[in-house]
């Protein structure tokens, strides 16, 4: 079985991830997973963003962040609309 670089690991994660992966790539992948402890981190945090986007709930914010958020979104808008290279944020 050949050893994947940790390149090879993020080059092919899409794959790896995808619920028909080969069955040959998996084992390569899972491999090196065991021995680094970087390209584990990175799958993890990936398998967890998956997860949240596919989630159908909904999340609802506390008032005092929708608010702060939305103040921020503003002045970036008005920031870019002023000029394009800078941000008030």
């Amino acid at each position: 079985m050949k050893r994947l670089t940790c390149q090879e690991v993020l080059d092919q994660l899409a794959d790896y991830l995808d619920e028909d992966a080969r069955a040959e790539l998996v084992q390569e992948v899972d491999v090196h997973l065991h021995e680094c402890v970087h390209c584990r981190v990175e799958v993890d945090t990936l398998r967890r963003t998956i997860r949240i986007y596919r989630c159908d709930e909904r999340v609802e914010l506390p008032a005092s962040l929708t608010e702060k958020l939305q103040n921020a979104l503003d002045q970036a808008y008005k920031a870019t609309r002023r000029d394009p290279g800078t941000l008030d944020v």
